[in-house]
């Protein structure tokens, strides 16, 4: 038996057993009532109505229905809303929380760009790149062959970066040997642009 991703209600599925039917409905049948009394649960006066203590260690003794809300009130850095998950009660990240950590994660992520391109390039051997969260050029650009079923033909190819603007840039190949522009060739490649 298999159970459902959010309450773990049982199932009974093709492969399971005749003979083991009864006691598979039974489990379905039990974990679809404890699933439906933990909503239930939410909907009474009590499960609603959230949890007041002065300390977090006055409300860590108490209980609540899963998703109830309690509230801290004099404890320093431990005032503010809590969330009982089941088990225990859990803070709410708050508004200064949330904005400082989207500007950690923005400070982390607006700095670069990468990604695999799988082209073919023009007459002239270019297979071009767009940035998605940029309007500036970057600093720098890197490229890397990707390994393909036609490594034969990629083994005789060099990338370079031939120009970087402010939408995007243009990798252009060249043939290792005839040393001419590889117009026309299909290609997969590894880019990683860089901003300050």
């Amino acid at each position: 038996m298999k159970t459902t991703p959010i309450y773990g209600i049982s199932y009974i599925e093709g492969g399971d057993l005749v003979s083991n039917a009864a006691a598979g409905f039974r489990k379905a049948a039990e974990t679809t009532e404890a699933a439906l009394k933990l909503v239930d649960q939410r909907s009474t006066v009590e499960g609603v109505k959230p949890v007041i203590a002065g300390t977090l260690a006055s409300l860590a003794t108490r209980r609540g229905a899963t998703g109830q809300t309690g509230y801290v009130t004099s404890d320093g850095n431990n005032n503010g809303p809590y969330c009982w998950n089941g088990s225990a009660w859990v803070k709410y990240a708050q508004n200064t929380q949330i904005n400082s950590l989207q500007s950690q994660i923005a400070a982390i992520t607006q700095g670069y760009e990468f990604g695999v391109a799988d082209a073919s390039t023009d007459q002239n051997g270019v297979a071009t790149v767009d940035w998605v969260r940029h309007s500036t050029s970057p600093q720098a650009m890197l490229v890397m062959l990707a390994r393909t079923p036609s490594d034969d033909l990629n083994r005789f190819l060099s990338p370079m970066v031939y120009e970087l603007t402010n939408n995007g840039a243009q990798v252009r190949f060249r043939r290792n040997d005839s040393n001419a522009w590889a117009g026309n060739q299909p290609t997969k490649f590894y880019w990683l642009a860089l901003w300050k």
